[in-house]
């Protein structure tokens, strides 16, 4: 009896890491640009093998992510987009592959790629970085498209320069990446007309600092609870006699 219950325990007690682990970065992120709350899931995993018939394991089985939207911050500024409602825009990593992301903080590098403020090239047309040439102004369209002036002309002379890759699939589908973006398990996203961007607005974090501040008190407490149940079957196995009890 005193084996099972300190299997519990220890089981109790690697599932409350990893949702601490998860409210601690959500706290972490709470002013990142369109950060979407992590929501570790759990299963149970039983052991195979001779002796173990009523072992049973608590694993996290997956990273799922909160995608509600964030709050949207007013900014003015012409490079700052957010997605209006369901969507994503398509970026391109650090290690060359196609991922997603919902940080519109734009700029445009000193060799002309549009890019977010995390350095990631934004795609567009075609699914290739954008690259845009000297301009005097510059302005993004809710259908992502880019148009601006060129250096040397008048302004009146605006020019379409491209698009942004924009794109809904879905929910589902997406599992974060390791480098905090998304990426579609489905495929490759195809372009969807209907996302729509939102010009001179950020999207906020979706995380809210209380509840999470509420789980980690919740969390520790639960750990806490689960170490001196821990403790306590030791403590029965060496052969004391103090009762097993929770405080």
């Amino acid at each position: 009896m005193s084996q099972q219950a300190i299997y519990l325990a220890m089981t109790g007690l690697n599932a409350t890491l990893d949702r601490m682990t998860a409210a601690t970065n959500n706290l972490a992120n709470a002013s990142t640009t369109a950060f979407k709350a992590q929501q570790p899931v759990f299963k149970s995993q039983p052991f195979y093998g001779q002796g173990l018939p009523d072992r049973v394991d608590v694993v996290s089985s997956e990273d799922t992510a909160d995608f509600k939207p964030g709050p949207i911050e007013q900014t003015g500024r012409s490079l700052d987009v957010t997605v209006n409602g369901a969507g994503w825009i398509q970026v391109q990593a650090t290690d060359g592959s196609t991922a997603l992301t919902r940080n519109g903080s734009l700029s445009i590098s000193t060799s002309g790629v549009l890019e977010t403020s995390d350095g990631n090239p934004v795609l567009g047309q075609g699914g290739a970085p954008i690259s845009l040439p000297p301009l005097q102004s510059v302005t993004i369209g809710e259908d992502g498209t880019i148009s601006g002036t060129l250096v040397g002309q008048t302004a009146d002379q605006v020019t379409t320069l491209n698009r942004i890759f924009l794109t809904n699939p879905p929910p589902a589908t997406l599992r974060r990446r390791s480098d905090g973006l998304f990426q579609d398990q489905a495929g490759v996203p195809t372009p969807d007309a209907s996302v729509k961007l939102q010009i001179g607005a950020l999207e906020g974090s979706n995380t809210n600092p209380v509840s999470m501040m509420m789980s980690m008190i919740e969390n520790a407490r639960m750990f806490q609870m689960q170490t001196e149940l821990v403790h306590q079957v030791v403590t029965q196995g060496q052969g004391q006699s103090s009762p097993l009890t929770l405080s």
